[in-house]
């Protein structure tokens, strides 16, 4: 992967521990929606290197990432960053992308696993965007990172299902976890859709299980898993 030295332009909190954080895109940077980029930070610990998908659309004039914070020292230092400040980018890379030909897609996300999701929406050009389901699995409805572009999204080829964990009496949408009986309230599997999952390990572990139940078969899925497996 090319490696950049570039600017911060300016963070964006998503939810109390969720942060988006954009850079100066260097010239001549192309991705396609769903590739990563590698972000080399000084942390207390020393010089770090994490992945993060790109959250921003290909044709905007930033780079963009969205993580969720945990405390640990590379995301205490990301959290900190401040417009002008200078970071080491490399990318892009990744295979997590969608076939050109595919016109049937349904996403299986939980938390901040929306990030490559988000970057393939705001790319789509939506006369020519396939048909999508987005299952969007979050522990409760006041920290939906990306909520409101979502439904400003959200439309005749855009349908957004909603899954929380925790709600007041007043949610109106899927609650629990994401399971086979809610995907096929919305799609036949066996309809020609592409399954795309993105998350953390223990969420993504439960929907390969989800795609197993589905009869889901391995060609028609494309999995990231956002750390090592459980």
């Amino acid at each position: 992967m090319a490696g950049h030295d570039v600017a911060v332009i300016g963070t964006k909190a998503r939810c109390p521990d969720v942060l988006s954080v954009r850079f100066e895109r260097p010239e001549g940077y192309r991705f396609v929606a769903g590739q990563y980029l590698a972000l080399t930070l000084q942390t207390a610990e020393g010089a770090q290197t994490k992945p993060f998908s790109h959250s921003s659309a290909v044709g905007d004039s930033y780079l963009e990432i969205t993580t969720r914070l945990s405390g640990s020292a590379f995301k205490n230092t990301l959290a900190a960053l401040r417009s002008g400040d200078r970071v080491w980018i490399a990318g892009p890379a990744g295979r997590l992308t969608l076939p050109p030909d595919e016109r049937r897609v349904a996403f299986l996300v939980g938390g901040v696993g929306i990030t490559p999701v988000i970057s393939m929406l705001r790319s789509w050009d939506p006369a020519t965007a396939p048909e999508a389901v987005l299952f969007y699995g979050n522990r409760e409805p006041e920290c939906i990172p990306f909520v409101h572009e979502i439904a400003a999204l959200e439309g005749e080829r855009l349908t957004v299902v909603h899954v929380v964990e925790s709600s007041a009496g007043s949610w109106e949408g899927e609650r629990g976890l994401i399971t086979p009986d809610i995907v096929r309230r919305y799609v036949d599997p066996a309809d020609g859709w592409l399954f795309i999952v993105a998350g953390p390990p223990v969420m993504v572990s439960a929907m390969e299980a989800c795609l197993v139940a589905l009869e889901v078969p391995a060609s028609r899925a494309l999995i990231e898993r956002f750390g090592p497996p459980v």
